[in-house]
């Protein structure tokens, strides 16, 4: 899961831009954080939602989030919103991508699908280094948006599990075996790199895939727009790092 930074309120003639329907914050998120879900990081090539952080229409007992404020404003894609809905969650249980270095929350596995015979899919688990109650939060944010849900009917609109393991393979499997064969300028490699990344999705699949690659996880948090890059090193080798370094259960 990306950290993402969506900056201040946007401006129109230097004030703070407001807006009388949440949607109308689409671009504005569009042009900060790129065109991937918050939460799950796949594409959205068609109909980004504009999630509320914190619902705004939440379960009893639960706080409310502000219905038009920037702050509470996220990209996500279909599955994501729908499981997420208003269920509750918060700093002390859940990772936020926009609070968060949610990078450093999951390990990415690739499983054989259980109903799906010869299909392999890439879901995320909680990272193993990760102590026993960052595990547990870790899980919850898997658990809040479904996202190691594998789905098995034929009018699945929910393909996560699939995009995720596609992008996998062409991290691991094509792209970080062209670069351990590469022989020309290491510096043409890059921006090929970042094109096939963006197009693909999942930002941290790729991210670790070159972990071992300064240059290319570099290239990678600078082509991904609205990535946090206060959790990741500025020097080599731009390792990620804690967002909230203060708080020893938090990232």
């Amino acid at each position: 899961m990306r950290p993402v930074d969506r900056g201040g309120v946007p401006q129109i003639a230097g004030k703070d831009k407001s807006v009388s329907d949440y949607k109308d914050w689409r671009q504005d998120l569009l042009d900060r954080i790129g065109n991937y879900c918050s939460y799950c990081n796949m594409v959205l090539n068609d109909s980004p939602q504009v999630e509320h952080v914190v619902p705004k229409n939440p379960q009893a007992g639960q706080p409310t989030g502000a219905l038009l404020a920037w702050d509470n404003m996220l990209l996500a894609c279909g599955p994501c919103n729908r499981a997420k809905s208003n269920h509750p969650h918060s700093a002390t249980t859940h990772y936020f991508p926009d609070a968060n270095n949610t990078h450093l929350i999951f390990d990415y596995i690739v499983i054989n699908h259980p109903r799906k015979s010869n299909q392999k899919a890439c879901v995320p688990i909680p990272k193993s280094t990760l102590n026993t109650n960052q595990k547990v939060k870790a899980q919850n944010t898997i658990d809040l948006c479904k996202l190691d849900k594998l789905t098995n009917i034929p009018s699945a609109t929910d393909l996560r599990w699939k995009y995720r393991f596609e992008a996998w393979q062409s991290a691991n499997l094509i792209w970080r075996k062209s670069w351990d064969s590469w022989g020309g300028n290491p510096n043409d490699f890059f921006p090929l790199l970042v094109d096939v990344a963006k197009a693909k999705g999942f930002f941290s699949i790729w991210f670790e895939a070159f972990n071992d690659v300064p240059e290319a996880k570099k290239a990678l948090i600078i082509g991904f727009i609205g990535t946090d890059p206060t959790s990741y090193q500025n020097i080599s080798p731009f390792d990620a790092q804690p967002r909230n370094p203060t708080d020893p259960t938090d990232m």
